[in-house]
């Protein structure tokens, strides 16, 4: 006869719940997954799904009581966990945005800004690499990669008795420092095309000054831009993938 006290039945809870937590706060932060168009109800039900394969092996203390220091203690670790996660899978759209930024800043279109809800306030250049970014992170299938990821912490992180142990092996910021390597490698050929133009530009004005700088520069500029994105596009795929390969390092 099988008895349930209710020792056995929190371990089960925690058993099930820890891995659960995890999963929907990277939920509730990654791209794509934390956006609107993913309803509430959706993303909580593919959190449970997965948290209940990933169950059996997670690994939970033997002993865990939910109630206790050490169980609330383990709740805000998978929490802390799922959304550094969802940050750092974030950090790959900010090498996009960033290298947007740079490039609208030297076609001059940093003033055709305008409000984002996810990024805050963009520049034309950056919308739109934004929007191909998230194209690129669906075709390749990088949403199930970054559930990969996750799915692996359960080892490279693991859930134990000393919660804060495995944070401290979480080092987001040789992630950080990437983006900026990777968003100014993007961004090197349009802005030193457009730093060279922008200094032709300048030369004339001193040879012919009654030209009007602002009338004549600003099309070239804007036409010279353009093309060094048409031309950039093919690049962006290889991007990614780096980006991917480094945020599976980062968390491996």
């Amino acid at each position: 006869m099988i008895t349930f006290t209710p020792q056995l039945l929190d371990a089960w809870l925690a058993s099930w719940l820890l891995p659960f937590l995890r999963v929907l706060a990277l939920f509730s932060a990654a791209p794509l997954l934390s956006s609107r168009a993913f309803p509430v109800r959706a993303r909580i039900a593919a959190a449970m799904a997965i948290g209940v394969v990933v169950s059996p092996f997670a690994n939970v203390p033997a002993g865990v009581t939910l109630g206790s220091a050490t169980g609330l203690l383990l709740v805000l670790q998978q929490v802390l966990i799922g959304v550094s996660l969802g940050f750092a899978a974030r950090l790959l759209f900010a090498v996009f945005e960033t290298a947007g930024e740079i490039i609208g800043l030297q076609m001059g279109l940093s003033f055709a800004g305008f409000f984002n809800p996810q990024g805050g306030t963009q520049s034309a250049v950056s919308s739109w690499l934004n929007v191909l970014a998230m194209l690129l992170f669906v075709s390749i299938n990088a949403h199930l990669v970054l559930i990969e990821a996750l799915v692996a912490t359960f080892e490279t992180l693991p859930i134990t008795a000393d919660p804060l142990a495995s944070l401290a092996r979480l080092r987001l910021e040789r992630l950080g420092a990437d983006v900026f390597q990777l968003a100014l490698a993007l961004a090197l050929p349009a802005t030193v095309l457009l730093l060279f133009v922008n200094g032709v530009l300048g030369l004339a004005s001193r040879v012919a000054p009654q030209m009007s700088i602002f009338a004549v520069g600003f099309p070239i500029t804007l036409a010279l831009g353009m093309v060094a994105l048409l031309l950039g596009v093919d690049h962006l795929a290889g991007v990614m993938t780096q980006g991917l390969e480094r945020f599976i390092g980062a968390v491996r």
